[in-house]
């Protein structure tokens, strides 16, 4: 019965040929296997759905909580938040289909295989969370999220069958931002007393805590593009360290609302009672940045030991601090000595 199921997961998988050839590795070794390894196969699926059934069913919960479980419906916000949160879905896509490769890898699925596992795997995951956006009165499924996660995940596929290897690598820096906490007023309606601040408003939208900071505070991460120069001329790059990147970076200021400088202190609140702030474009303006700088692939250091380079894999989605020059659409032109 055991070697049924396995013979058809393959088949499903389209993992087949890898599936004619079995090699007995030990299981805890961090050693990827050359050849299908059952056990570590059925570890991996067998764990990845709990992780997948369980995110399931957290998602949902909160969902529920919030009020949110509406008819499925789609948006349009390719425009919204100065198109950061489409930088966040590149990212997680890019890396979720990385780290899904190195799985496959492990468990002795071949390259080519694995590279394909890894591509469904990330677009699996974040199609699931963008059909809960799709069910959230809030929210709403986007085709423009959709994109951004297939360009993502397109991106690990295309150089892993065409180079074997990632030499372009999406990354994530962030750094926690102080707001002003000046009361803000509403502008309507006449007379309301109600006031919040920057630094409320911020922590409304984004929360708190490191995973808020790296994958949802627009206003304080920025997602790279982490190139690789020497992969691209080994022969003539010898001079170049093999761990050394350039970073292109890209993120943004002042936003505390989707579009524009008015929100509403309560999105469930209507009519003309609710208190309605705005803040002036001219102080806090709407601002994209663009940053040039450098990086290290963390997977291209030499290192021994296997959980080491393990754990330099995992790390390498985080960008290394490090000097930058910035230049925002405002005209301004800076030069940080160190930039998260």
């Amino acid at each position: 019965m055991l070697r049924t199921t396995l013979t058809l997961l393959c088949l499903y998988l389209g993992l087949a040929p890898a599936c004619l050839r079995a090699q007995h590795q030990p299981f805890f070794s961090l050693q990827p296997a050359d050849t299908l390894h059952k056990p570590r196969l059925w570890a991996g699926v067998g764990t990845a759905s709990v992780l997948y059934g369980s995110a399931l069913v957290i998602l949902h919960q909160d969902w529920v909580s919030n009020g949110s479980n509406g008819s499925f419906h789609t948006i349009d916000d390719l425009g919204d938040w100065n198109q950061m949160d489409k930088m966040g879905h590149g990212l997680l896509a890019y890396n979720q289909s990385r780290w899904i490769y190195a799985g496959a890898r492990w468990a002795g699925i071949r390259p080519r295989a694995a590279a394909w596992t890894g591509f469904a795997g990330g677009q699996l995951m974040m199609t699931t969370l963008e059909v809960f956006d799709g069910l959230s009165t809030s929210g709403g499924f986007s085709w423009s999220d959709m994109g951004f996660n297939l360009l993502g995940s397109g991106l690990f596929l295309g150089q892993q069958l065409g180079w074997h290897e990632q030499r372009i690598a999406l990354k994530v820096s962030a750094w926690p931002k102080k707001y002003s906490s000046d009361p803000v007023y509403p502008v309507s309606p006449v007379g309301s007393e109600g006031s919040t601040t920057l630094q409320q408003r911020a922590e409304d939208i984004y929360g708190t805590g490191p995973v808020s900071l790296f994958l949802k505070n627009y206003n304080a991460n920025t997602v790279w593009l982490s190139v690789n120069p020497r992969s691209f001329f080994p022969e003539r790059a010898t001079w170049l360290p093999g761990w050394f990147n350039i970073a292109l970076g890209m993120g943004a200021d002042n936003l505390f609302v989707k579009q524009g400088y008015e929100w509403k202190g309560n999105l469930n609140c209507n009519g003309p009672d609710c208190d309605v702030y705005q803040i002036d474009p001219a102080v806090y303006p709407r601002t994209r940045q663009f940053y040039l700088s450098f990086d290290i692939d963390l997977t291209r250091i030499p290192i021994r030991n296997r959980f080491l380079r393990l754990l330099a894999g995992a790390l390498n989605v985080v960008k290394i601090p490090a000097p930058a020059l910035e230049v925002s659409d405002q005209g301004g032109v800076k030069f940080h000595a160190i930039h998260f």
